[in-house]
């Protein structure tokens, strides 16, 4: 039975290639192995070819010292003896008609004739490199064996290349240890986030982290941040929805369990009368709670397009008309025909309908409610002025507190109208403050918006009041 190594096989390619430290060590050991060959070789033959010129060098000044002066005509022959070392230079002297006057005393004889200058000269099986010069008294040849140099020159080569092949595995070790050490803080990091618990979003420590992964734990940073806010968003949402439901959802209980007793028609009636507004009330704070929560997780960045709010406020009263109209109230709009600012028509829309939910709410049957459009010196104005009781001045404030309510006002609401209208303006750059109607004499609420940019201007259709 043969064990499969395939698993293992392909896993060591695929560790390489996406492990950052191995692409580094193999990458970093092979540029310095192939350099220290590279580096090995030049010296080698840098080597051998200076060594030779040097062995060239003393040839040209042995035979030039032997042919100085008047020559070697009255020298005597050396006597022959031992034979003399296979690395001593072979030295002949001839006269200048050919006769041998000495020779050294390995007792090898080069042959004629003699070539004047360096030639390489084969003796039985050995080479020899010969340089011969001549005077005008003699002709003077000195050889060496080209086994002698060779093996001299290969012993400095390698003596040269030798400090090389020392130091390349020491660099490897340096190189090995400066990776590792480099990279101790991404694995710090690892073991980091490794260990942290689900609901752990704090921020990364950045401390000895290269400048390249900086920016990557930075924005991983942003990211925990952004992920931190969103949970907040959704714990504070679901508090908010469970406590202030839990007031609504009793009521309709109640309501359900008062239709469940026997009783006369009439008594059902009104228990049905009150469960339809109880299930409408829970209905529209599910809706208020939504769309504040929407609005909070939505980022600052809003769309560079033009809306006319004029158009979202004829659209909001187009909304709102049917409750308008069953209390007998009468909604009007003047100012501008068109005031374009930047921003989103969707939130834009929310925020006019919960200033006339509020409006129609807290204004008495028969009441009025104006929305007037005009120019301020930042931008645009909304003005929604009612005929209702107002809002006294010490309480102007707290109004845009979540589920805050007034406790002189019959109408029971959610108390998120006001907040969620603050939110939506602060996210388009607005300011939103709580007067005094001055004709009508109930609550004013006034949204000032800024100056849209020169884009949105120019996109803007050509009879549009731009203010």
């Amino acid at each position: 039975m043969k064990a499969s190594h395939g698993p293992r096989s392909h896993s060591l390619p695929h560790s390489l290639l996406h492990s950052l430290r191995a692409r580094l060590l193999v990458f970093l050991l092979a540029s310095i192995l192939v350099a220290a060959l590279v580096q090995g070789v030049v010296a080698y033959r840098s080597t051998l070819q200076q060594t030779d010129q040097i062995f060239d060098a003393q040839l040209v000044s042995t035979a030039t010292s032997l042919t100085a002066g008047d020559g070697l005509l009255s020298a005597t022959p050396m006597p022959t003896g031992d034979v003399a070392p296979a690395d001593d230079l072979i030295i002949q002297i001839w006269t200048a008609s050919g006769a041998r006057l000495f020779k050294s005393r390995t007792g090898k004889l080069l042959p004629d004739p003699v070539v004047l200058g360096f030639s390489n000269v084969r003796v039985d099986t050995s080479t020899y490199r010969v340089y011969a010069v001549a005077s005008p008294f003699q002709v003077t040849q000195v050889a060496q064996d080209m086994k002698v140099r060779k093996d001299t020159a290969r012993a400095l080569a390698l003596r040269t290349v030798g400090p090389i092949a020392a130091a390349a595995p020491l660099l490897m070790l340096v190189v090995w240890f400066v990776v590792g050490a480099s990279l101790r803080p991404l694995r710090r990091t690892r073991a980091e986030l490794a260990a942290r618990q689900p609901e752990a979003l704090d921020a990364v420590d950045e401390s000895g982290l290269p400048d390249e992964i900086l920016p990557l734990v930075r924005e991983l940073n942003l990211l925990l941040d952004r992920t931190r806010h969103a949970f907040a968003l959704q714990k504070r949402f679901v508090g908010d929805a469970a406590h202030e439901l839990r007031s609504p959802l009793a009521a309709l209980r109640l309501q359900l369990q008062a239709l469940q007793r026997p009783g006369d028609a009439q008594a059902h009636q009104v228990a049905l009368g009150r469960l339809a507004t109880g299930i409408e009330r829970a209905s529209r704070l599910i809706e208020q709670l939504l769309s504040m929560a929407r609005h909070d997780a939505a980022t600052d960045t809003l769309p560079a397009q033009g809306v006319d709010l004029a158009e979202v406020a004829r659209q909001a009263i187009a909304d709102v008309l049917p409750e308008a109209n069953a209390r007998e109230m009468d909604i009007g709009m003047e100012g501008l025909p068109q005031a374009w600012v930047r921003g989103n028509g969707d939130a834009l829309g929310l925020l006019m309908r919960n200033l006339l939910d509020n409006a129609i709410k807290y204004t008495p049957r028969g009441g009025r409610i104006d929305i007037i459009l005009e120019t301020a010196p930042t931008g645009a104005r909304l003005l929604v002025d009612d005929s209702g009781p107002g809002v006294p001045a010490e309480e102007r404030e707290r109004v845009f507190d979540r589920f805050y309510r007034l406790a002189n006002h019959d109408e029971v609401g959610s108390g998120l109208g006001l907040s969620i209208v603050r939110a939506i303006a602060e996210r388009h750059g607005a300011s939103v403050r709580l007067e005094q109607a001055p004709v009508l004499g109930g609550l004013r609420v006034q949204v000032d918006f800024p100056r849209p940019d020169a884009s949105i201007t120019a996109s803007s259709p050509a009879d549009a009041t731009l203010p």
